[in-house]
């Protein structure tokens, strides 16, 4: 009899161990969230014209994909750092980071109508970067950064643009500024 009680004390002692480390997953999981994104920042600029083609849901997600996000918040408070008010201001103003996204995805939308009406988007090609490189931005955390014109091509036109200020923070690269399109 005393037997079968101790191990029903011990079942039980398991189980809450096992239920505290669930716990402790679930929670540890949820604190260490990753960006969504690019690590190369070659292959997000090439991508720009790919989506640009296809347009629609494709090319929001790829504005969503290259902006701050949940991920770059988390990090940047976990680590103490701002940048252009995020996270700060979004705080402050009570702001969900997606605006960043939507903000920039109208952006590009109006740049892919221009390229729509002047014939260039059928025949548009990445050509590179106008700059190569990035420089260190912040040594503690590596975060690396660049804001350098994008080259494509259609027809005989060379059209320059600027992503934004990019940054490579828990190694994704974020736009932090709006695109400067068709310059």
């Amino acid at each position: 009899m005393n037997l079968k009680i101790e191990n029903i004390k011990f079942i039980n002692c398991l189980k809450n161990i096992m239920f505290f480390i669930l716990v402790l997953l679930t929670t540890s999981c949820n604190v260490q969230s990753k960006s969504k994104g690019y690590d190369n920042l070659d292959i997000l600029y090439k991508d720009f014209v790919h989506y640009l083609k296809i347009g629609g849901e494709d090319l929001k997600e790829y504005c969503f994909r290259i902006c701050p996000d949940e991920g770059t918040v988390a990090y940047m408070e976990q680590n103490n750092v701002s940048y252009r008010g995020i996270p700060d201001e979004l705080k402050k103003q009570n702001l969900k980071v997606t605006v960043i996204g939507e903000e920039y995805y109208k952006s590009v939308i109006r740049f892919r109508e221009q390229l729509v009406q002047n014939k260039q988007l059928d025949s548009l090609v990445y050509i590179g970067r106008e700059q190569q490189g990035e420089e260190l931005f912040d040594k503690r955390l590596k975060v690396s950064a660049t804001e350098t014109f994008i080259l494509m091509k259609s027809g005989n036109d060379t059209i320059r643009c600027k992503l934004g200020e990019m940054f490579n923070y828990d190694n994704k690269w974020k736009s932090f500024t709006s695109p400067k399109l068709g310059w």
